[in-house]
């Protein structure tokens, strides 16, 4: 069984991941501060608030175990992602992004046997280079084989564009070689993940107040934007998009305007419900719904209250990593076949995949 420990947790992705590959481990401690949070993470995995240690910052390493097998962190993006004021995470700059010192300081405490950091692609560009390197080469220096790659969601059977870092550090003297998965086109698409059944209240917008482009996609493996909202401020989130392609990365808001027409309707423009931004994350519909409701009793019937908001939801689910990818990260480095798990029904062989290579694409289109 495998002792895990997360922190800036959010609402357990990597605990997901583990149980969706069927991976038995034991939490030895997770750390979380937003309350909101913190009540999705217990309702999801039936774990007890004292297991938190809060505040990453104010831990006090002297109580912590020195058993982990996997510590799991996506310390905050805010200040190296584009959206952001790009303040960086400098070691000691006081940002929110350079909480991942102290996330470095549990490491060197616990000394777990693998680590897995997770943050945003901008971390790479030249303004936040060297905070990123200092961070790999620290933990190189504390006793770890460090690998880094890029992985995107959309290649993981998620219809959403989200690219992130991922760093891998494996301890020296542990006997575990890892090499980083390789996904592809499975062919979801927006429309494949929306839920069937969504209230009229969610649709606000006719295409009349939609600007139209003009644009032509040659393949539907991407964001497709087909028009915008009229007179908007914000680009980024006034955009409508097809449910032909894929979404954009998923924020901490609502995001993105689809146009939702699988029944025709007088106003068809919509965003995601809160239900569907869980599921572009990799959770599943049960995860929503212990989020979002609480059962108490009440003599001999049990009352249905609400536990987290759907604002709240939105948010949780845009802070999370991607429960898809990390369930291939696990499956190779604990030897366990992931792509059935991860890809299901749309699980492709090795020969269907080399036939979508660019070049026997090119024969089949001469050949007829």
């Amino acid at each position: 069984m495998i002792k895990l420990a997360t922190v800036c947790s959010g609402i357990g992705a990597p605990e997901k991941a583990l149980q969706l590959l069927g991976i038995e481990y034991e939490l030895v401690f997770f750390s979380e501060i937003d309350n909101a949070a913190i009540r999705s993470y217990c309702s999801i995995h039936g774990e007890n608030r004292e297991k938190n240690l809060g505040d990453l910052s104010r831990i006090d390493y002297r109580k912590l175990p020195k058993d982990i097998d996997l510590i799991v962190g996506g310390t905050p993006c805010q200040d190296f992602s584009v959206s952001g004021l790009g303040k960086g995470g400098e070691e000691g700059s006081g940002t929110r992004s350079s909480l991942m010192w102290f996330y470095i300081k549990l490491i060197a405490e616990t000394k777990p046997k693998i680590v897995v950091w997770e943050n945003v692609a901008a971390v790479l560009n030249c303004k936040h280079y060297m905070t990123y390197r200092k961070f790999y080469c620290t933990l190189n220096n504390l006793g770890y084989r460090v690998n880094a790659g890029v992985l995107n969601a959309k290649y993981f059977n998620l219809p959403q564009n989200r690219v992130r870092v991922f760093v891998v550090a494996v301890r020296k003297d542990a006997d575990i070689s890892f090499a980083y998965p390789h996904g592809y086109d499975s062919g979801i698409r927006i429309k494949h993940a929306l839920c069937e059944r969504i209230p009229e209240k969610y649709f606000s917008k006719s295409s009349e107040d939609m600007l139209l482009y003009n644009r032509h996609y040659t393949s539907t493996h991407n964001i497709m934007p087909v028009g915008k909202i009229k007179n908007s401020k914000f680009k980024q989130t006034n955009e409508v998009l097809s449910i032909d392609g894929i979404f954009d990365c998923l924020t901490t808001k609502q995001g993105n305007w689809i146009v939702d027409d699988r029944i025709p309707r007088e106003k068809p423009l919509r965003h995601l419900v809160p239900n569907e931004s869980l599921r572009f994350m990799g959770f599943e519909d049960k995860d929503f719904y212990k989020c979002r409701y609480r059962y108490e009793r009440k003599g001999t019937k049990k009352i249905r209250c609400d536990n987290v908001p759907d604002g709240e939801i939105y948010m949780q689910a845009g802070n999370s990593i991607a429960v898809n990818v990390l369930m291939a990260l696990f499956g190779e480095m604990f030897g366990i076949p992931w792509q059935e798990k991860v890809f299901k029904e749309r699980m492709k062989t090795e020969e269907e995949l080399l036939s979508e290579l660019p070049l026997f694409e090119w024969m089949r289109e001469n050949t007829a």
